[in-house]
């Protein structure tokens, strides 16, 4: 299925969008959400002044069960990639080990980047760069999951968040410099490697008030887990529909509130729209640092900071140039 054309594969960018736990009744669900998540991908800079540069396709193949693994909720499906949430025991991430499946199935269309889109309505998704990234179709931040993870997957961006509980430890040594465009462990305006974005005058390292970020949102980290865990047992003890049901709108709910609250902070700083060196970044509290008070590759933001913008523009070039 094509849903945005743009010419000759070898200059453009060729995105192939792989659906993952659809059957072959909800064919036309996958059709459906392939037209929203391409419009979806589009609405935001710098995908939106570079849309003539992609082509986006779709591949389905049906699979027995509708949705995926979760394994906490001792849910089994019998799908066409055998994605799983909890992935290396995070209970947000999604991963598939069948490489070779979503190869072969990807080799129907030409391909620069890949997505695989999980018809479920849990939060999740996962993004190794240069290889894929995966988002589910049907949750409250679907079009977030998919910004978010193609950032990793497509342009080598690495995560601006530290509070978040992850699956590994001690991703990036305090210290060292990393290799990703969007992080760094330097403070030096001169040797910051987005120095020619900074905002004039700018202090750095910059002051962003940390510590009351800090209390709100481990906060909620720990109030998100409790939820997760009350879903799970749920869903494992086999309780009615309904109550699992209420369970997941009250998480949304919080869910949404929480962000509402955490975008309202972050949108009041006097550093909005500046592009500084922020500590709080690569899963590291202090030592490492981001370009931007806000950006997605720190929240659910509904934008790109000005060097996540430029590093996913650069990579753009790279393919149509």
């Amino acid at each position: 299925f094509i849903t945005l054309d743009n010419g000759d594969p070898h200059t453009r960018v060729d995105v192939a969008i792989i659906g993952e736990g659809y059957t072959s009744e909800e064919e036309q669900k996958f059709r459906d959400d392939l037209n929203r998540v391409t419009e979806a991908f589009f609405e935001i800079e710098p995908y939106q002044t570079l849309r003539d540069k992609f082509n986006f396709r779709g591949v389905f193949k049906p699979s027995s069960d509708s949705g995926i693994d979760e394994p906490r909720a001792g849910i089994d499906k019998q799908t066409v990639l055998g994605a799983s949430f909890n992935t290396m025991g995070s209970e947000r991430y999604v991963l598939t080990e069948d490489n070779k499946s979503l190869r072969d199935l990807a080799g129907h269309v030409p391909y620069d980047a890949l997505v695989i889109m999980v018809n479920h309505s849990r939060y999740g998704g996962g993004g190794i760069y240069n290889f894929y990234c995966v988002f589910t179709s049907d949750n409250i931040n679907s079009n977030y999951l998919l910004l978010h993870e193609f950032g990793h997957s497509f342009a080598g961006l690495a995560d601006e968040y530290y509070t978040s509980s992850t699956a590994y430890t001690d991703f990036y040594t305090p210290g060292y410099e990393p290799n990703e465009p969007n992080i760094t462990a330097l403070t030096d305006p001169d040797h910051i490697k987005w120095k020619h974005l900074l905002s004039p005058g700018i202090t750095i390292p910059t002051p962003w008030g940390k510590a009351l970020y800090d209390s709100l949102d481990l906060e909620w980290q720990a109030k998100r887990a409790r939820m997760n865990d009350h879903i799970a047992h749920l869903q494992k003890k086999g309780a009615p529909a309904e109550e699992i049901a209420a369970a997941k709108e009250h998480y949304n709910l919080e869910s949404t509130q929480r962000d509402r609250e955490i975008r309202n902070f972050l949108e009041n700083s006097e550093f909005t729209g500046k592009v500084g060196a922020f500590e709080g970044a690569g899963y590291l509290s202090t030592g490492m640092y981001r370009p931007s008070v806000n950006c997605i590759m720190f929240t659910r933001a509904d934008y790109f900071c000005p060097v996540c913008r430029e590093a996913i523009a650069n990579v753009i070039h790279l393919y149509t140039e």
